[in-house]
């Protein structure tokens, strides 16, 4: 019932399950309250990222990206097999791992920063030069290749804190969505042996993107959002590089691995730079 003095919310009674309904006008404003703060918290958030772009500590990773792509022009074919394609291309990894380990004010006697994220991501980067180095040879070293990336991912599993951090919310869509992908996968592949392989793959990088995922819901920081972003960035490469391989034709595959694979592992990158809670109205 509504008993209250001065002007009352109309209310409106159902038989089993009385209910308060709110003017049309009050939702509206909720709506653009939330509207407004949704575009604030975007505003923000590349306000953040062109911060964080503009760290001169960044400025070598850019030129040897741009040297990469310039000079082996991944838009259109694969790099050539060689010790050089594959130097160049682990060259702007290692300027992310030298970037992490300057962001983290390490003295010139340590090699790896002291910080616990921080260690584990530089040792993430530069295991994943070399998976980097054995894919320029797509065939005679992609299971070289996949091992390392996959003890790479273990670094950043143990970066994101696979005890430390609360589960999140949709571990189940990460589940799902790892499920989906081998089995879209799987049926291509004729080896069990390779199978196997990819399945394991498949459940250590998923794995890894739910608790980047939980470590941003648990601390709401850019840090731990670019963190996640990072992780997505990389699934979204592998799978394109799965479905190439093994499914079908993918047009421009190599453009577009690379591409996500670089932003990926440049947001893993600077999310070692600590930050203040993201601020929500």
């Amino acid at each position: 019932m509504s008993a209250s003095s001065g002007k009352c919310t109309p209310v409106t009674y159902d038989r089993w399950c009385p209910t308060v309904t709110v003017p049309h006008k009050y939702m509206y404003r909720d709506t653009n309250m939330s509207a407004s703060s949704d575009k604030d918290a975007m505003e923000s958030f590349k306000e953040e990222l062109v911060r964080r772009m503009k760290n001169t500590k960044l400025f070598p990773f850019y030129g040897l990206l741009a040297f990469y792509y310039l000079t082996y022009l991944p838009f259109w074919n694969y790099p050539p097999v060689t010790f050089s394609a594959a130097f160049f291309k682990a060259l702007p990894i290692w300027s992310l791992a030298f970037f992490v380990r300057q962001n983290a004010g390490v003295q010139p006697s340590d090699i790896f920063p002291k910080d616990y994220y921080s260690k584990f991501v530089m040792l993430g980067l530069l295991i994943s030069s070399v998976g980097d180095a054995c894919l320029v040879s797509r065939y005679a070293l992609f299971i070289p290749g996949m091992l390392a990336f996959m003890i790479a991912h273990g670094c950043y599993l143990l970066a994101f804190g696979p005890s430390k951090v609360p589960e999140s919310r949709i571990k189940s869509l990460y589940v799902l969505a790892g499920v989906a992908s081998f089995c879209f996968i799987s049926d291509a592949i004729n080896s069990y042996v390779m199978q196997a392989i990819v399945l394991c793959y498949f459940v250590m990088i998923f794995i890894v993107g739910w608790r980047a995922q939980a470590r941003y819901e648990h601390t709401q920081t850019y840090s731990a959002l670019f963190g996640c972003l990072g992780m997505l960035f990389f699934m979204f490469s592998d799978f394109i590089i799965a479905t190439d391989k093994w499914k079908s034709y993918v047009p421009f595959s190599e453009f577009i691995v690379l591409s996500f694979y670089y932003m990926a592992q440049f947001c893993i990158a600077i999310s070692t730079e600590v930050d203040e809670p993201l601020e929500r109205e």
